[in-house]
This record gives C-alpha cells, structure tokens and sequence, in this order.
C-alpha cells in the first residue's frame, strides 16, 4: 500500500497501528453484514464429531410442557405437572442452535513488530474483533483466552454482545501490558505458549469451534500436537500472523547495515548484498513452509495473515 492509503485505512480504523483501544474493535460489529458475504470454510471431512451437522450446540433445552399424546416417550413425562393437574404432561425439548467459540489469541512480545501497516499485535487483535462479532451475529456464545506469557485473560463463552465485550476489553488490558512491558525491556522470563495451551484445554467442552491466533513464533512441537488433541472433538483453526520483512528484507541502497534480531540473536544485514538478502529470504521460506507443513501433517486448518494489510482486505481468504 502507498503512504497515502494506509494513512486513510488507519484514520477509517481508528488505529494507531500501534497501541490498541476499544474503538477500532468495535469497528468491526459495523462489518459483519459485509463479511458476511464472504463464503466461510467448511469443517474438513476428517473433523469428527457433532461438527459435521449443520445444526450443532450443547444439545437440548426445556421448552415446554403439553399433555400426553400417544407416541410420545414416556421418559419424558413430566410427573410433577401430571400428579398436578390428574392428566399425564410431557416435557418438550428444542436443540440449542449456538454454539461455544473460543478465540485465543497469543499476544507475546514478538508480536509487536509492523513494517508497512499495523502491528502484528494489533491485526490479531482486528481480527479476533472480527471473527468475534461474526460469532455473535450467528447467535453463536463467545469466549476466549488472551495471553502474552505474563497476562492471562480467561472467558468462559457468554452469549450475545457480552461474550464478545468481554472479549474486547481482555485484547485492550493485555495489549497495553505487552507494550508496557516491550518499552522497558522487561526481564522477567514470559511463560511458554504451552501454559495458556494447557488453560485453554480446561476453558473448552467438545463440540466447540476454537480460532487460534498468533504468529507461532515460539511455538513448538507440544503446541502442534496439543491444537491436534482438541481438534479431535472440536474444529480448531489456526491463523498465522506475519509481517512481509519476516518473510523478505526490502531492496535498499542504504549504506547502514539492517540490524536483525529474533529476540535473542542479532545480524546486521547489507540491504545491497543480494547474497546476503537471498539468504535471509530462503531462511524465511523454510521457516513458514515447515509451520504450515507442520498444521497440515496434523490436519489442522490454518491460514497466514498479512499485518501490511486491513483485515478487510483479507476477509475473503481468510473466512
């Protein structure tokens, strides 16, 4: 995008790119009819379970009571109404259509980090905002677990505009701890991501649908497998936030080396060496190939997400 454009973009957003506020989440209720649109990904035919029906939720509630009619299961009576009223009553049931989601989004340090548009940071926070209201608007109960290995936040999934308020307000509390934390250097050691995984697997009932969002960058073996697990009995997709200079160094004439670090290493790298910047790039490609290698050996489904562009922009391969 040129200067100009993400400029607008930021301004329609009501975002910084950088710190995070209630405003640009709230946003997105504004856009749940155009996403909308989009046609969603279906559960894969490998996923078992109660995801495979059209209707699926935590079963049946109590709807009502009428008499007794021939045919009708007799387990069902209701024998309080019936020694009641002296005429047998029977208990009528209807499924419950919503559906538990759980949005957990990895909001470590590493995330902050953005070249052209936003942070990773803040374009996983848009887009669990996104994905959010989507559930809400399909009458589905939404919960989560936000985390940057310091902060937790658990929700339990809560229907209609609460589940998702809560949500909202646990992205905004845990993004300014993360930035807090970035800009003095915190030394304390952040919890591995297999602790909120750990949380996360107490926080779901089957039968749920989990998005995952994070930029997998201290994500490990355990972490894969464990995603694996849930995926069994619930349908978990994963998405995968990058930046483009995680993936390639822009061409430069610049006499100053670019210092690159992955947090505990640091390179300076010459942007007019094209030997050193190739190196750099097929690094890059082998890193992001073998992630997605590693959800597709899995049979997870999971889907890259750029930070140098809106969400909206994206809507339609990412739904």
């Amino acid at each position: 995008m040129s200067q100009l454009d993400v400029s607008q973009w930021l301004k329609q957003l009501h975002t910084d790119g950088i710190s995070l506020g209630m405003q640009e989440l709230m946003y997105y209720r504004s856009k749940i009819a155009a996403f909308a649109k989009h046609k969603k990904t279906l559960p894969r035919t490998t996923v078992s379970g109660p995801l495979l029906s059209k209707v699926r939720g935590r079963g049946m509630e109590f709807d009502e009571v009428r008499h007794y009619q021939a045919g009708d299961d007799i387990r069902a009576i209701d024998w309080r109404v019936t020694a009641r009223t002296g005429k047998a009553h029977t208990k009528l049931y209807r499924e419950e259509k919503e559906k538990p989601v759980f949005i957990w989004v990895d909001l470590s340090l590493s995330q902050l980090f953005g070249s052209e548009f936003v942070f990773k940071s803040v374009q996983a926070a848009h887009l669990a905002a996104a994905i959010a209201w989507q559930a809400q608007h399909k009458g589905d109960r939404v919960g989560g677990l936000i985390s940057n290995g310091w902060l937790h936040n658990e929700f339990k999934p809560a229907a209609r505009q609460q589940g998702v308020l809560r949500l909202l307000h646990g992205l905004v509390d845990v993004s300014k701890d993360s930035l807090t934390r970035w800009q003095k250097q915190a030394s304390t050691p952040a919890e591995p991501m297999s602790e909120s995984l750990k949380r996360l697997r107490q926080l779901v009932k089957p039968g749920s649908i989990i998005h995952v969002i994070s930029d997998f960058h201290n994500v490990d073996k355990s972490i894969i497998d464990g995603l694996q697990v849930l995926s069994k009995h619930n349908l978990v997709r994963c998405y995968g936030v990058y930046d483009p200079m995680e993936k390639a160094l822009p061409r430069g004439h610049s006499i100053q080396p670019l210092a690159v670090s992955n947090g505990k290493q640091q390179v300076d790298i010459d942007l007019t060496n094209k030997r050193q910047t190739d190196t750099y790039a097929n690094a890059a490609q082998s890193h992001w190939q073998a992630l997605e290698k590693s959800f597709a050996n899995r049979q997870l489904l999971f889907t890259p997400v750029s930070s140098a562009q809106p969400i909206e922009v994206q809507w339609s391969d990412i739904s």
